[in-house]
């Protein structure tokens, strides 16, 4: 296993190099983010991209990221998880590997606005947001029959990446709206596991009341959206707060 801080210097170095050497900005086929977490999981090439067998050897349609020589599997998802879903579900179900989802975060980024008519670079700056393990959690509603089985694990790489954007949105700057045309690992800042119930409850905010609305909850967690009401649902699903009527015409939950 390659997991490390320094392995995953050395492999953003490389992607960079690349970029400087033959590819460009933008024209790399795969993701360069998800490259780098395949070969920070497992350096192996013939490991990654492999079909998944079901119990008994039948040959499936699902393909591994990683598949590693003692059977642990290993998807990364730069993205939004829910398209993993059937994917995971096959792999608990129907075979006995353990599976871990990967998923990066990131808790610091740098953003590079790019003139789409030129292709020069008109500004970076650090962004305000960032992201942190209850971003992960928020999205793991369609893996709550799975949440505390022993073959599942979320493992969240903390990065710090930048990203290029296209001035090429709405408004007097032309950012909003715009679209995201590469992003680049810089570095590794924590890796956090979630395997077990008790981990996930860990990121229960303490300091929330006995009783609190969403609204509460959000200021608690920074969480908005579709998050926010994803996030109150996984929380009920593993025990740790219960709806217990209303308050005005916003919900009511109770920490159990």
């Amino acid at each position: 296993m390659t997991l490390g801080r320094i392995a995953f210097l050395r492999l953003c170095h490389e992607e960079l190099s690349r970029v400087k050497e033959r590819d460009g900005i933008g024209l790399y086929a795969e993701k360069r983010l998800h490259s780098v977490l395949k070969r920070w999981i497992l350096d192996d090439f013939s490991a990654h991209e492999q079909k998944v067998a079901e119990r008994g050897g039948k040959q499936s349609r699902f393909v591994a990221d990683v598949l590693t020589p003692d059977g642990r599997i290993f998807e990364i998802q730069t993205g939004k998880l829910y398209p993993l879903a059937k994917k995971i579900q096959f792999y608990i179900e129907q075979t006995d590997h353990p599976v871990t989802l990967v998923h990066p975060l990131l808790a610091k980024k740098h953003i590079s606005w790019i003139d789409p008519e030129s292709g020069e670079l008109v500004k970076r700056q650090t962004s305000p947001k960032h992201e942190g393990p209850l971003h992960a959690l928020a999205q793991l509603r369609p893996f709550l029959a799975y949440l505390g089985h022993p073959r599942f694990t979320l493992l969240l790489p903390l990065i710090e990446a930048d990203e290029y954007r296209l001035l090429d949105g709405w408004g007097k700057n032309k950012k909003r709206g715009s679209h995201r045309y590469e992003l680049f690992p810089l570095d590794l800042i924590d890796t956090v596991t979630l395997a077990t119930k008790e981990d996930l409850l860990a990121l229960f905010p303490a300091e929330l009341p006995e009783q609190f609305t969403a609204k509460i909850f959000s200021k608690h967690t920074r969480l908005m959206g579709y998050d926010l009401y994803n996030a109150l649902t996984v929380f009920e699903a593993l025990g740790a707060i219960a709806p217990c009527g209303k308050e005005g015409r916003a919900r009511l939950y109770k920490r159990l």
